[in-house]
């Protein structure tokens, strides 16, 4: 399981890559909670694909995906998107960012609890998405957190146990510092678990 339903604003579209003659193009979408912020989403689709433009307000499903790419000799770089045809959800949703994913704890870390009293707990998703008529598997690796409740109950979970998430995609900056005194500011994404399952 691996769906994702998003609604905001189309932004940035640029051509991404090609494979077997086929062009991609990647964009953003800025996506609106309820307190106002707003997530910046990666999105990824066959150019052909795409009836939009930039400022437009779409809603659409997908599915997330990650890949990784070296960046360094010593360093891969992983970055989190949604895929999509730009298919509109069958039925009128209400809903801004959902997202419902399952698949296997690769990596969980103990639970943390922050200045203020809160816990949360970060871990490693891996899914695998079957494509082109059952023939090709993809896997991907998304990186999770949960908060409170939830937080305390993921972390009685183990690795290589299977579960089923809902919840939602957020993105927050974070700054790097380099040696020569620079500071770049990069974006983060990862997907919040609102509530799960364990699948036996």
């Amino acid at each position: 399981m691996n769906d994702v339903i998003l609604k905001g604003i189309l932004k940035d579209i640029q051509h991404s890559h090609e494979i077997d003659d086929i062009t991609f193009d990647k964009a953003k979408l800025l996506v609106k909670r309820d307190n106002g912020v707003e997530d910046i989403i990666n999105l990824r689709f066959k150019s052909f694909s795409n009836v939009y433009k930039d400022n437009d307000e779409i809603i659409i499903k997908g599915n997330l995906r990650s890949y990784s790419y070296k960046v360094s000799e010593d360093k891969n770089k992983v970055i989190i998107y949604v895929f999509t045809y730009f298919d509109k959800p069958e039925e009128d949703t209400t809903l801004n960012n959902s997202v419902q994913l399952d698949g296997r704890i690769c990596k969980i870390d103990s639970i943390r609890t922050t200045r203020t009293g809160k816990h949360n707990l970060h871990l490693i998703l891996a899914n695998n998405l079957i494509l082109e008529g059952q023939s090709r598997r993809l896997n991907s690796y998304i990186p999770c957190i949960a908060w409170g409740k939830v937080a305390k109950e993921l972390s009685t979970l183990d690795v290589n146990t299977k579960i089923s998430v809902q919840g939602a995609i957020h993105s927050r900056e974070h700054k790097k510092k380099y040696p020569d005194g620079n500071v770049e500011i990069r974006v983060a994404h990862e997907l919040l678990i609102e509530s799960f399952e364990v699948i036996e």
